[in-house]
C-alpha cells in the first residue's frame, strides 16, 4: 500500500510540474480589422503570381498566387488566392464583378496551414490595375 502511495504522489507531482510549466502559444494574429494588399503580374493570366502585405490585426508579407475563373461573358469571376509566408499559408476565395470601375467583390478565408490553420476572415475588395485591395476582419 505504501508503494502505491509513493507512485501516486510521484505521478501527481509530475502532472503538476508539467501543467505549471506549460504555456499556450499565442496566435500570430489578433481578431480585428485587416487590410490585405496583393500586387500581381497578369502576364500569365489566368494563373498569376505576385507579392502581398497585410496591416491591422495581421501583419505579415510574402508571395501569392491567384487562379482566376471568369464566367462566359467575363463580367463575374471566382478567384482562389493563396498567400504564402514562412509560417504557413492562407487560402482565400474571392467573388468579383468586373462591370464596375474599379472592379469589386467579396473575399473569405477558407483555409490555412501552419500558424494560420484556424484563421477565419472576410470582407470586401476592389481591384485597381494589377492590385487586389482587400479590407475586412479576421477572427
Amino acid at each position: 500500500m505504501r508503494h502505491i502511495k509513493k507512485i501516486s504522489a510521484i505521478g501527481l507531482g509530475m502532472i503538476a510540474l508539467i501543467t505549471m510549466s506549460w504555456k499556450p502559444v499565442p496566435p500570430p494574429h489578433a481578431p480585428g480589422a485587416v487590410t490585405i494588399t496583393a500586387v500581381y503580374d497578369f502576364s500569365t493570366f489566368p494563373n498569376v503570381t505576385g507579392t502581398f502585405t497585410t496591416s491591422g490585426a495581421l501583419n505579415i508579407s510574402g508571395t501569392t498566387t491567384m487562379d482566376i475563373s471568369l464566367n462566359v461573358n467575363g463580367i463575374r469571376g471566382h478567384c482562389v488566392v493563396v498567400l504564402t509566408t514562412p509560417d504557413g499559408t492562407i487560402t482565400i476565395h474571392q467573388e468579383c464583378v468586373f462591370a464596375t470601375n474599379p472592379p469589386q467583390g467579396r473575399w473569405e478565408i477558407v483555409s490555412g496551414t501552419g500558424a494560420y490553420a484556424n484563421l477565419k476572415g472576410n470582407g470586401s475588395l476592389t481591384m485597381p490595375p494589377n492590385t487586389e485591395a482587400m479590407t475586412g476582419v479576421i477572427r
